[in-house]
This record gives C-alpha cells, sequence and structure tokens, in this order.
C-alpha cells in the first residue's frame, strides 16, 4: 500500500498590473501566476527555492477550480479575507465564471471575467490598476497548489501582507479545516488499507486457482499421453491384423490359382510379392493350363515330353503339344 504524502501548506500573494484591450476597451482577462519558478521582489518564498507554475501542475490548479460549485469571486481590496475582521460588506468587483487558462511561457490566466458595475470604468481610469491573487503552495516544493482568492486593489506592495496571509490561512485553513484534513487523510489511509487486505484476498484466491489448473493440466497430459499410447497401440494392432488377413487371402487365391491350373511354380513368387487387388487382377487374366490341370484332376501328363514351362507356353499360344514338339525336334 503506498503511503500518504503530507503536504505542507503555505500561502502567498502576488499582483499583476491589470492591462487595456487592442480595442481600447477594457480587459475580460487576467494574468493570476506567472509561468516557470518565481520569487517576489521582498525575498519570498523563504520556505523554498522559489514558487514553481508548469503545465502539469496548473492543470490539477484549474481543474481543482473547475470543481467548484461557484464562480470565482473578485472582490475589492481582500475584503472577502477582512469582512469576519471589519464587519464590511463584500462587494463583488467581478467574476471569474471558474475558466482558468494555461498559457505556456506566460502563465496561469482567468479569462471571461465579467465586470461588476462600475468596474470596467474604474479599471479604463486606471482607479484600480491591479489584480491580486492569494494562493497556496507546497512549502517543501514551491508546488502552486490552489487559487484561494483573487482581488483589484492599488497597493500590491507589501504592506499588510503578514496579516493578509495570516488571513488567508483562517478563512481557507483554520484548525477545524486542517481536522477535517487529518480525519479525510485518515479515512483515505482506512479506504486504502481494505483494499489492499482485498486485493491480497483475491491475490490469494487468484493463486490457488492457478495451482488448481495447474494440478489439471498435469493430469490431463497425463490422460492424453495414456489415450496416445492405446491408441498407437490399436492402431499397430489393427495394421497388424490387415497385414495378416491380406497374406491369408494371398496364400488362398495362389493355393486355388495353382489347383486350378492358372498358376505354374514358376510364376508363385512373383504372385507372393503382388499386393492383394493386383494378385486378383492377375490371377483373373490367366488361363488354366491344361496339364496341370489334368494333373489336378489325377490324369499323368508325364508323357508329353514338355517341361511345366513349355506346357504353360504352348496354352498360352494355343499351339498343340504335339506341333511344340515337331517344331522343337526340327529345330
Amino acid at each position: 500500500m503506498s503511503q500518504i504524502k503530507t503536504v505542507h501548506t503555505a500561502i502567498a500573494a502576488l499582483a499583476f498590473e491589470l492591462g487595456v484591450g487592442a480595442d481600447g476597451q477594457v480587459t475580460t482577462e487576467a494574468h493570476l501566476l506567472p509561468a516557470g519558478e518565481f520569487r517576489s521582489m521582498d525575498g519570498r518564498p523563504e520556505d523554498c527555492d522559489a514558487w514553481r507554475l508548469d503545465a502539469d501542475i496548473a492543470s490539477r490548479v484549474i481543474a481543482l477550480a473547475a470543481s467548484r460549485k461557484n464562480d470565482i469571486l473578485i472582490d475589492f481590496e481582500h475584503q472577502s479575507l477582512y469582512a469576519q475582521k471589519n464587519g464590511k460588506r463584500v462587494e463583488a468587483a467581478g467574476w471569474i465564471p471558474r475558466t482558468l487558462e494555461w498559457r505556456e511561457g506566460a502563465g496561469l490566466y482567468g479569462t471571461n471575467i465579467s465586470w461588476v458595475g462600475d468596474t470596467a470604468q474604474l479599471i479604463l481610469d486606471k482607479k484600480v490598476r491591479y489584480v491580486s491573487s492569494v494562493f497556496s503552495y507546497d512549502a517543501s516544493t514551491g508546488a502552486v497548489l490552489e487559487l484561494l482568492s483573487v482581488t483589484l486593489t492599488n497597493t500590491p506592495g507589501l504592506d499588510g501582507l503578514e496579516a493578509l496571509v495570516a488571513l488567508a490561512r483562517e478563512n481557507f485553513f483554520s484548525p477545524t479545516h486542517e481536522k477535517e484534513a487529518e480525519m479525510a487523510d485518515e479515512k483515505q489511509v482506512a479506504a486504502l488499507t481494505v483494499e489492499r487486505d482485498t486485493l491480497n484476498t483475491k491475490v490469494a484466491a487468484l493463486t490457488a486457482e492457478r495451482d488448481g489448473l495447474a494440478v489439471n493440466v498435469a493430469a490431463l497430459t497425463k490422460e492424453r499421453d495414456e489415450l496416445k499410447v492405446a491408441v498407437d497401440g490399436h492402431a499397430k494392432e489393427k495394421a497388424e491384423a490387415a497385414l495378416a488377413s491380406e497374406k491369408a487371402k494371398k496364400e488362398t487365391l495362389i493355393d486355388d490359382a495353382k489347383k486350378a491350373g492358372q498358376l505354374i511354380p514358376a510364376q508363385e513368387e512373383f504372385a507372393k510379392s503382388l499386393p492383394l487387388a493386383e494378385l486378383t487382377r492377375f490371377l483373373d487374366t490367366l488361363k488354366p493350363v491344361a496339364l496341370l490341370t489334368r494333373q489336378a484332376e489325377g490324369h499323368g501328363g508325364s508323357g508329353t515330353g514338355l517341361s511345366d514351362t513349355e506346357i504353360a507356353y504352348c496354352t498360352r499360344m494355343g499351339v498343340s503339344h504335339e506341333d511344340y514338339l515337331a517344331a522343337k525336334k526340327a529345330g
């Protein structure tokens, strides 16, 4: 769990002179804070090297202002800070409709200002000349934290500055306010602790689920390997059975062909080398050899004077034994 960073907050005030637009009309924007690292002419700040404002810091200040329900009041001479002390009425010199704008290289501006009553004429007549911003900042880094107050003034110098800062701290950082901030921090720490514990529980559950899945994967892998062995064994048995069956069928066909006088001994080895389908086609093309047929039927054929091969040749060629013998003797 990340720890809550404690920010030591301080308050400062700066002033910029109001300008007049190019058309001679009073401006509807005001330069509130400069860009970069900046200090006042009197040597402030003392608690850090310089105040700092860049695009990233400004984006948080702008977002904080935009989140407010009310527009930003521009009063006269910081009266909104002095009201509880002097009892005077706070009068609006103008309003910034929560529209703050960062301008690179220049700083933070209030825009779309609507001036109230005769304020615009007072500015044109230079009866009021400066806009002063009160802001909080991180005392350790100097980073601007929040725009607290905006006022029109003719005394942008140091007179009464310490009192002004004290009043701002009273208004915006009272003991009650700081107590509430501490309570908010404690609530945030408690909420983050609960979130951490919840995440730890989820991590433990996911770890257990992962380990369970690993066991299941191991079991399934073993089952897959056993099935593969069984399938391979079955396939081997099936292939061996098929070969045995084919061999038996071939032997039967060859025996039958020999008995029928289709196949002579000289052809037997060739016939055995043929696959079953080719052997069947081969045997279908053969005609019974007469001598072998007679021998199979019990008639002797040894008196022909011909060899088995010659008898087979005579049968194939359609030549009688006598003609073959005569041709053989004449040759």
